[in-house]
């Protein structure tokens, strides 16, 4: 479940400015992994509920201004996983992911909240990892680049990752990057927001692990941004629960 409640905005010159009336994002959705063989896996992230919303807004004036909100399920992404390097201090895979514009991009009344931003997008990422066994830690590094369709900007994406386990808690820092290469219109889909077209951030996401049995447990993350353009600005909360086959 994905919570994000905001009223401060990134504007394109990467300012930090304060927007009414305040904008909600909430998913829930299913993650799940498939080993298919040794060195394959499916992946699927199907947000099978999202909802977008504009609170009430009462002007100094006293002019009222009505909310707005839409309902829908949203964008998904289908990847599929190849370890290219196995068995070896370093593992190295390649993800090729495509997202699927199963939202909506222009809902509600108003016609500017979205659950999706409307674009097929096809992106390809080469990720390198490392466990420290016999100590409980692992650190990856992964890059990529997206491909984005119906006007929109390219993006290359950075990430890194490491996580220590302690007992039944697993504590993970990740920290991911994400520039646009401006090749696309600028004016397609500038809605502020999580969907728009040239958003950039640099975030930071801690997450707290907890293994209830070996198969199954609990999380909770929330990501900040260090720095970000054209992207809502307060941080986001992420609670789930998972199990393991």
């Amino acid at each position: 479940q994905y919570f994000l409640r905001s009223s401060q905005y990134f504007n394109p010159e990467g300012n930090l400015i304060s927007v009414q009336p305040r904008i909600s994002v909430y998913n829930t959705s299913f993650y799940g992994e498939y080993g298919i063989t040794d060195r394959l896996t499916g992946i699927v992230y199907f947000p099978f509920f999202s909802r977008s919303t504009l609170n009430n807004l009462e002007r100094r004036n006293g002019e009222f201004v009505p909310g707005d909100e839409v309902n829908s399920v949203g964008d998904t992404d289908i990847s599929l996983k190849y370890g290219l390097i196995v068995d070896k201090p370093i593992v190295v895979s390649a993800r090729l992911t495509l997202g699927l514009p199963l939202g909506n991009p222009s809902g509600g009344t108003t016609g500017t909240l979205q659950t999706g931003d409307g674009e097929f997008n096809q992106m390809l990422t080469i990720e390198a990892s490392h466990s420290f066994y016999p100590v409980p830690l692992y650190a990856t590094l992964s890059a990529g680049f997206n491909n984005r369709t119906n006007n929109f900007s390219d993006e290359v994406r950075f990430g890194a990752e490491a996580g220590y386990t302690i007992g039944k808690f697993t504590a993970v820092a990740r920290v991911n990057m994400v520039e646009s290469l401006m090749n696309g219109d600028g004016s397609a889909n500038s809605n502020q927001g999580v969907f728009g077209n040239n958003i950039e951030y640099l975030s930071f996401s801690p997450e707290l692990i907890y293994s209830i049995t070996e198969n199954a447990g609990v999380s909770v993350s929330v990501a900040t941004a260090f720095s970000g353009r054209q992207v809502l600005a307060s941080p986001a909360l992420d609670i789930g629960a998972f199990i393991k086959f």
